[in-house]
């Protein structure tokens, strides 16, 4: 599993068409869709802005 939390990661899974899954405190939000765009503090996945300093961003394996 690797962990998402620089731009250059979030560029890197973009570029890449990676999937991604999304927990905040423990809880799974999303299980695994793919990176739309982001901005300095948010990720936007599958129309949802998550964010960055809240949430935790896996590459699903």
């Amino acid at each position: 599993m690797e962990l998402l939390y620089k731009a250059s990661h979030f560029e890197k899974a973009i570029q890449r068409i990676w999937h991604i899954i999304v927990y905040q405190q423990d809880e799974v939000l999303d299980e695994g869709a793919i990176i739309e765009r982001q901005t300095l503090k948010t990720v936007v996945i599958g129309g949802n802005h998550y964010i960055k300093e809240s949430c935790q961003f896996i590459v699903r394996s």
